[in-house]
């Protein structure tokens, strides 16, 4: 057996595609301008749910969250079922030595197949130093120190770029003056002062994420083992901004996917296949030389890694269930197009209460496409409505009705039990 290769996997919060290899604010992200050039950049990476526990869950079980039992947030209640088989425990019995650093969010149980697990540093660090800072040194010493034979998967989460932002007081008024020209804002959101306020702070905190990954980097560069590590830079879910985290819009779902492996993966290399976080965790297994288990949902990325495919899936699936309040909608995703069911009536944008109580969203007023209520369907053509702000489900209701049967027969072959009722909330929630 060919020797199996290190795993170092970062994960950051909320963060989407907002970092330099995919065009914004380059300035703040000069070591992942560097680590996008040595390996393969994902360009149509999405995630199984536009939510933390419920994305990263998808993570490390390849499976969707209706099929896991994560059906919402961790610390509100819901966990995966308990014979679900993850990533760490599979590395584990593979050979592997598991260690996680910094934010995990899933249930405590989970982490039972991590050999090493970092002091509690999952309390929000705010301040200018930022929360990446503190998990990127305490992993970037275990790796320096590490001298076992086992191949090790290293497994880091950052805070950022959750709320609130890195050096943001909570009242906006006490908001120092900071530069409002250098940031990239996304056409879903107005350009304003205050929605320009916001994103000077965001960038402050990629420039977090971006010190927490080039930390890690040069500690595995010393360490003497980045040349047989496979690394891998990706997100959660979409920025914490109205019409992204909680979406099933692409600003909520698409997020960075970047894989480094000297040798084995092409560098300058730009992806432009449909993939999915389910995938991930039976890509590692893969190339870690062990047999994923039977129920993983995702299929492995390796041939597109290793060169020899260019194509992956024509279809992808998201969903969710819960964020902080009821929200059941399901989503398919092609090259063209985008088809959206929602299970039940919600107004247009259902937001976290931290998005909601945001200067940019009390910025953006009582619009009434804002606050009407959803349509149960919604069709969007994406590459003539790329932002999907035309909804064709009423005048191409024929298409909208095929898109929806193959949603359906999706929910029915991996037994989503919202097609027989809707979810209820668990019952230990406190």
């Amino acid at each position: 057996m060919a020797k199996q290769p290190n795993i170092l996997l970062m994960i950051s919060h909320d963060l989407g595609t907002y970092v330099g290899p995919y065009g914004c604010v380059p300035t703040a992200t000069p070591a992942l301008n560097g680590f996008a050039k040595e390996g393969m950049v994902f360009e149509k990476h999405f995630v199984s749910s536009p939510g933390c526990s419920q994305s990263r869950s998808s993570l490390i079980t390849g499976r969707f969250p209706h099929s896991n039992g994560q059906f919402g947030l961790s610390h509100l209640g819901w966990t995966l079922n308990r014979d679900e088989q993850l990533l760490p425990d599979t590395l584990r019995a593979a050979g592997y030595h598991t260690a996680m650093f910094g934010i995990w969010h899933l249930h405590e149980w989970t982490l039972g197949g991590f050999n090493d697990l970092s002091d509690d540093v999952s309390t929000v660090d705010s301040s200018p130093e930022g929360f990446a800072n503190i998990a990127s040194k305490r992993a970037g010493d275990w790796l320096r120190n590490y001298q076992d034979e086992e191949p090790f998967y290293l497994h880091v989460g950052f805070w950022e770029a959750h709320r609130p932002f890195c050096g943001q007081p909570g009242d906006p008024s006490e908001t120092p003056d900071v530069d409002l020209t250098d940031v990239s804002l996304p056409n879903y959101l107005p350009d304003n002062k205050a929605t320009r306020r916001e994103f000077a702070h965001l960038k402050h905190s990629v420039e977090s994420v971006d010190a927490g990954v080039d930390t890690l980097l040069k500690a595995l560069s010393e360490s003497g083992h980045a040349e047989d590590t496979i690394v891998i830079f990706t997100a959660d879910h979409g920025l914490p901004f109205p019409r992204a985290k909680g979406t099933l819009y692409d600003p909520g779902i698409q997020v960075a996917f970047i894989v480094r492996y000297p040798g084995q993966v092409r560098e300058y290399k730009r992806c432009s296949a449909l993939t999915s976080n389910v995938d991930v965790m039976p890509t590692l297994v893969e190339l870690a030389g062990a047999e994923p288990p039977p129920k993983v949902q995702g299929k492995s990325l390796a041939t597109l890694l290793r060169g020899e495919s260019d194509t992956h899936a024509t279809s992808l699936f998201a969903e969710k269930t819960y964020h902080e309040h009821y929200d059941p909608i399901r989503a398919i995703r092609t090259e063209r197009y985008k088809f959206i069911r929602n299970f039940a009536e919600r107004p247009n944008l259902l937001m976290p209460s931290d998005i909601y109580n945001s200067s940019t969203r009390q910025s953006m007023g009582t619009d009434e496409a804002f606050w009407s209520h959803r349509p149960e369907f919604e069709l969007y053509d994406l590459e003539a409505d790329p932002s999907e702000t035309n909804n064709m489900a009423m005048t191409e209701s024929e298409l909208a009705n095929d898109w929806s049967a193959k949603l359906e027969a999706w929910m029915k072959e991996t037994g989503d039990p919202l097609l027989r009722n809707a979810i209820p909330r668990p019952t230990d929630q406190v």
